[in-house]
């Protein structure tokens, strides 16, 4: 099982290997909810041991929050510790990248909106009077809302031919009249 901070210190580093994309401790704390949601989906396993409470602005682990709260609204500016692949699973780390891909360029605005929807574990909690999300509930909702793997994506079909009406034999002419 991935550490909790072991699990930002990646989102942050990842983040910050863009100029455009800013880290702050609101996106942070979205991001660990959904790592956490797909890799409940996924596995049937918590991928860190920390609870998700339901905060006004959605879902935060505690610690995570206390440990930024210094940073206000501004980007985190490092992790703590170099992002070590060895303390990632093959399973965690594949989560984490498509988490990352799926929800990394929205801004933490965005993800507020996207927590809130109706029937996502945040309302659920919210409505219900819960101060924390039900794994049970994060699970549920993520197996009917997966996030894609990466790798499934990625798998194009091959094309022995193109299609005839693609080729144009005076396009060729003129290509080769360059040669």
């Amino acid at each position: 099982m991935a550490d909790v901070f072991d699990v930002a210190d990646f989102f942050i580093q990842l983040a910050n290997q863009s100029e455009d994309d800013q880290m702050t401790n609101l996106k942070l704390n979205k991001l660990l909810y959904y790592a956490q949601g797909t890799f409940l989906a996924r596995t049937g396993k918590n991928l860190f041991d920390r609870n998700i409470e339901a905060w006004t602005l959605g879902p935060v682990v505690p610690e995570v929050y206390h440990k930024y709260k210094v940073c206000g609204k501004n980007p985190i500016s490092s992790p703590e510790h170099e992002i070590d692949r060895s303390r990632f699973s093959d399973e965690e780390f594949e989560t984490l990248l498509d988490v990352m891909r799926e929800f990394g360029k929205y801004t933490g605005s965005a993800l507020v909106s996207l927590t809130h929807m109706q029937g996502a574990p945040w309302s659920n909690a919210i409505a219900s009077g819960c101060t924390t999300l039900d794994s049970a509930d994060i699970k549920d909702y993520f197996i009917q809302h997966p996030v894609p793997y990466f790798k499934d994506q990625i798998k194009a079909p091959l094309v022995n031919v193109l299609p005839s009406e693609w080729y144009d034999p005076n396009e060729d002419a003129e290509w080769e009249a360059y040669l």
